[in-house]
């Protein structure tokens, strides 16, 4: 018996990563909208979704996009994880870990120094091997030009 055999869990057996693709965006986003609207993801444009896609892992259970992440590459220097969802039936069972995982080492691959993720589960990404400062002591600062609530109550362009 497999963890996630009881009859209120779905079974993750089945579940498998992959490289997103161009014809995954519509899945991805039906997947992140609840995210959005919980504001727990900031929201993207059909244009900023196209271009993180292809750097993106989906994690898929039959034909059903139930997971995603992409790293964006600023430049050799730095990536950054972006979107990272997994569907609420499919969490606990380690889909955010390998699409995590995926996203580093594809930024590993392509010569990258440095991978930033900004998340509010600080345990998640320290079993990931993230930390609040780099070892030669560096640390993330931020200056807020826009509020959530503005970019939330921009038109949605996936809705139309």
């Amino acid at each position: 018996m497999n963890e996630t055999d009881s009859d209120d869990q779905p079974s993750t057996g089945s579940v498998i990563v992959r490289r997103a693709g161009a014809a995954d965006v519509s899945a991805v986003n039906a997947l992140l909208k609840p995210f959005v609207q919980q504001r727990k993801l900031l929201k993207r444009t059909r244009a900023e979704m196209q271009t993180l896609v292809p750097s993106g892992f989906v994690a898929v259970a039959g034909d059903r996009v139930v997971g995603f992440a992409a790293v964006e590459i600023y430049s050799r220097k730095l990536a950054e994880i972006q979107c990272l969802a997994v569907d609420p039936e499919f969490q606990r069972h380690g889909l955010g870990s390998q699409l995590v995982r995926h996203c580093v080492e594809l930024a590993r691959q392509r010569g990258v120094m440095e991978v930033m993720a900004i998340s509010s589960s600080d345990h998640f990404l320290h079993k990931l091997g993230f930390d609040y400062s780099l070892p030669d002591q560096k640390r993330a600062l931020f200056c807020q030009l826009r509020s959530r609530e503005e970019v939330h109550q921009e038109p949605d362009e996936f809705d139309q």
